[in-house]
C-alpha cells in the first residue's frame, strides 16, 4: 500500500481475478447503502474519507473480552450483504480491504462505551490498538451505535459520525453434522476444486459468480479465476465443523488441511433453482 497523501480519499474504482472479488465484494454491497457513518479520519499523510460502516459484536484486539466493533471504511458498502458472513471481521479484511480500501476498527464496551482503535494503512502507519485522545458521544440504543468520535491527535485527528445498527449473531437453524444439503454441494465443490474440473466446478457456484465465470471464459481467463479459488481453499482435505440456514443462505465453518498447513474458515451458500451453491469461501491459518 502507498503512502502518498489522500490514498483512500478517491472514488473506489476496480479493474480476470480483480473483477471476481469485485463480484463479490461490491456487485450489490453498496446498492441502497444508507447513510450510517461520514466524516474524516488522517493518519499521518494519509486521509480516509469515510463512506460507510458496519457494526458487528466480536472479540477485542487485546485478547478475549466481548466488544462491539464499528469498520468505517470509504467504500460504500452496505451492512445487509455481509450479515451473511459468520466472523464479519474477516469478511471485511478479505472482501472490502485492500490497497484502495482503507478499514479503521473502533471498539466499544458492550454498553456502547468508546474503549478503542486500530488500523493498518502502510507500513509505520497504523495501530495495533490504541486508546487515542478521544471524545465520544456514542451511545448504544435502539440497536444502533449512534454519536460522533473526534480524535485530538496531532498525526491521528479525525471526526466520524456513527448511525450504525449492530448486526445480531443470528445465522438461523443448525445444520446436521454433515451440513446437510449445503454440506453436500460444499464436499461436490471441494472434489472439483481440487481436480481443477472446470466442467463440475461452474455449476456449483452461484449463479452470480457463474455469469462472471463466463464473461472471464469470453477472454480466456477461466484459469485465473480456478487458481484464485483454489487458493482460499484446503487442496487436502476438508472438513465440516458445523452449520447454519435461514432461508436460501447457509453458512459452514470449515476446517482442512493443505499443502501450506492447516484452514480454518467459512463457505458461504445460496440456494438457487432449488440447489445449493457456493457464493463464497474465506479462509486463514488455523490456529493450533
Amino acid at each position: 500500500m502507498s503512502s502518498r497523501t489522500s490514498i483512500f480519499t478517491a472514488p473506489v474504482v476496480h479493474t480476470c481475478v480483480a473483477a471476481f472479488v469485485a463480484a463479490i465484494a461490491f456487485g450489490a454491497w453498496g446498492a441502497g447503502a444508507p447513510d450510517v457513518a461520514h466524516g474524516t479520519f488522517k493518519s499521518q499523510a494519509i486521509t480516509l474519507e469515510v463512506r460507510s460502516a458496519i457494526a458487528f459484536k466480536g472479540k477485542s484486539y487485546l485478547g478475549s473480552d466481548h466488544v462491539l466493533i464499528v469498520a468505517v471504511t470509504n467504500a460504500k458498502v452496505h451492512g445487509d450483504a455481509l450479515a451473511d458472513y459468520y466472523d464479519r471481521k474477516r469478511a471485511v479484511e478479505k472482501r472490502i480491504k485492500d490497497d484502495d480500501t482503507g478499514v479503521v476498527y473502533f471498539e466499544f464496551r458492550p454498553d456502547g462505551s468508546y474503549r478503542g482503535l486500530s488500523y493498518y494503512f502502510a507500513s509505520g502507519n497504523g495501530c495495533g490498538f490504541c486508546t487515542s485522545e478521544v471524545s465520544s458521544t456514542v451511545r448504544l440504543g435502539g440497536g444502533k451505535l449512534s454519536g460522533t468520535l473526534t480524535g485530538t491527535e496531532k498525526d491521528r485527528p479525525f471526526e466520524v459520525v456513527l448511525n450504525v445498527p449492530v448486526m445480531s449473531d443470528d445465522h438461523g437453524s443448525a445444520l446436521p453434522a454433515d451440513g446437510g444439503a449445503p454440506g453436500a454441494a460444499y464436499l461436490a465443490y471441494h472434489a472439483a476444486l481440487v481436480k481443477r474440473d472446470r466442467a463440475a466446478l461452474k455449476p456449483l457456484l452461484s449463479l452470480d459468480r457463474q455469469q462472471t465465470w463466463a464473461d472471464a471464459e469470453k477472454k480466456g481467463n477461466v484459469g485465473k479465476i480456478v487458481d484464485y479459488l483454489a487458493a482460499e481453499h484446503p487442496d487436502k482435505s476438508v472438513h465440516i465443523v458445523r452449520g447454519f440456514v435461514r432461508g436460501n443462505t447457509a453458512v459452514l465453518l470449515v476446517s482442512g488441511d493443505s499443502l501450506v498447513g492447516g484452514l480454518a474458515g467459512e463457505a458461504l451458500l445460496m440456494k438457487e433453482s432449488d440447489a445449493w451453491h457456493v457464493d463464497d469461501e474465506l479462509m486463514d491459518p488455523a490456529v493450533r
